[in-house]
């Protein structure tokens, strides 16, 4: 009844061993993903498959063995990026991460190479999506000679712990990648065509989590699936009453449905076993606060010439109780953007000589981060905001931070609870592997081990 997930997370990688009778995380080991390479261009974000395939067989060594055999093990971790693969299953290029950028670049009619593709697609596509830095890597002469397939960091872990060599992909992973119908489950093969990019390149799309080969002590690896539907079966209990907000270095909230209905500035992201998560994105997220820290420590340097700058403490200890009744200033927190608009800007206005402090600003920002996350919820479906009763929490932005949480439910008018446990991707990877193994009979069962914090 042990099962094992692993999340490939930009910054860190998570192993986390669950006993399924009883929903108790007996093990968990995390490691900072120190493989980062060099770009060419400051836009340019790349990682060391190898690297991280080591530091993932690594983690599997230390949380498994022969006094811990496993029933399954399930892989999940950073969406949209891609690497390229050879016709042994070894990687021909970096991973380029979501993070990469050459998708603002400009084609000759002043266009991005995003924006471009949104047009012939008839669908947004954005910077980071792996197709989009496939189509740039195909115009400028980068492709790999060797290239044989595409594939993300999970989905190319997944392949090598179960010993394949070629990587099957899930359709919430498929999807990140952009170029792909998510209302039939599948890439679009003639758009991509129309582009002048072969399908062979395409991996295969791969239904209800196979098996792909046996990993460490012969147990099965399924098919990977993306962070945002990991953390999602990692941290919400009851799908159809709850939206799940996570905060880490961005931001999204998510919403389960169980039909496909396009969505004006939403994603529907394909969830496992059916129905799809209308997720809204934002693109600054929990690197909004950082930032504020940022300015808060080089001030305090600044004007001290100290080695000491400012403490996260002590923001997180400033709460909107505190301060005086009156209006407070507001902090747009798009400071990097949207995806469908990479050129929009962050913003303070209200500003008056009563809220023009420290504190108010604090406060002022976290409620902008709520703001940004609420205008997604408003575009959610009627009936599904009617059902909705409460907030999951998750990421280290609200763990870390309970002003946040408070800013969270203020603004959404309705209470946030928290998974009693941390790392929800990996938990939720290892509750998928439970069912596609059938120690858990279904995805209800899965949901019913996740506890909650004590309000």
């Amino acid at each position: 009844m042990r099962l094992l997930g692993l999340d490939i997370g930009t910054t860190t990688i998570c192993g986390l061993l669950l006993d399924a009778s009883a929903g108790r995380i007996l093990d968990v080991v995390t490691e900072p993903n120190a493989s980062r390479l060099p770009g060419a261009h400051p836009d340019e974000s790349l990682q060391d498959p190898e690297m991280i395939l080591s530091a993932a067989t690594g983690l599997l060594g230390a949380l498994t063995g022969a006094a811990r055999p496993v029933a399954g093990i399930g892989v999940t971790g950073q969406m949209h990026g891609i690497l390229y693969l050879d016709a042994t299953g070894h990687p021909d290029s970096p991973l380029y991460t979501w993070q990469d950028g050459r998708g603002e670049r400009e084609l000759a009619d002043g266009r991005t190479y995003a924006a471009y593709l949104s047009a012939e697609l008839g669908s947004p596509v954005s910077t980071g999506f792996g197709f989009v830095t496939h189509f740039w890597n195909l115009r400028n002469g980068e492709v790999p000679g060797t290239a044989d397939v595409f594939c993300t960091a999970a989905d190319f872990v997944a392949m090598r712990l179960a010993g394949a060599s070629r990587p099957a992909m899930d359709p919430g992973n498929a999807a990140s990648i952009g170029c792909f119908a998510p209302e039939a489950l599948r890439f679009r093969l003639d758009a991509a065509a129309r582009l002048g990019v072969a399908d062979s390149l395409f991996p295969p799309v791969v239904l209800n989590y196979p098996s792909l080969g046996t990993g460490p002590g012969g147990a099965p690896v399924f098919a990977a699936l993306g962070d945002n539907q990991a953390s999602f079966l990692g941290a919400v209990a009851d799908r159809s009453g709850s939206v799940h907000v996570n905060i880490g270095t961005g931001s999204q909230l998510s919403a389960y449905v169980q039909s496909f209905v396009p969505i004006p500035g939403l994603d529907l992201r394909p969830f496992p076993w059916g129905g799809y998560l209308c997720v809204g994105a934002g693109l600054c997220g929990g690197r909004a606060y950082a930032l504020l820290h940022e300015f808060f420590d080089r001030t305090v340097r600044l004007f001290t010439g100290g080695a000491e700058g400012a403490s996260y403490g002590v923001m997180n200890a400033i709460d909107r109780e505190i301060l005086p009744p009156r209006p407070g200033l507001v902090v747009d927190t798009r400071f990097q953007g949207t995806r469908s608009e990479p050129s929009l800007r962050g913003s303070i206005t209200n500003l008056s000589p009563e809220n023009f402090t420290p504190e108010h600003l604090i406060v002022g920002l976290r409620e902008g981060m709520a703001a940004e996350l609420l205008a997604s919820y408003d575009r959610l479906p009627p009936e599904v905001r009617d059902r909705t009763n409460a907030l999951v929490g998750s990421g280290n932005g609200i763990r870390l931070n309970p002003g946040l949480r408070k800013a969270f439910e203020r603004t959404f008018g309705m209470p946030m609870r928290i998974p009693a446990h941390g790392e929800e991707a990996a938990f939720g990877a290892a509750l998928l592997a439970g069912v596609a193994a059938g120690v858990l009979p279904d995805l209800r069962a899965a949901g019913a081990l996740i506890r909650y914090e004590p309000r």
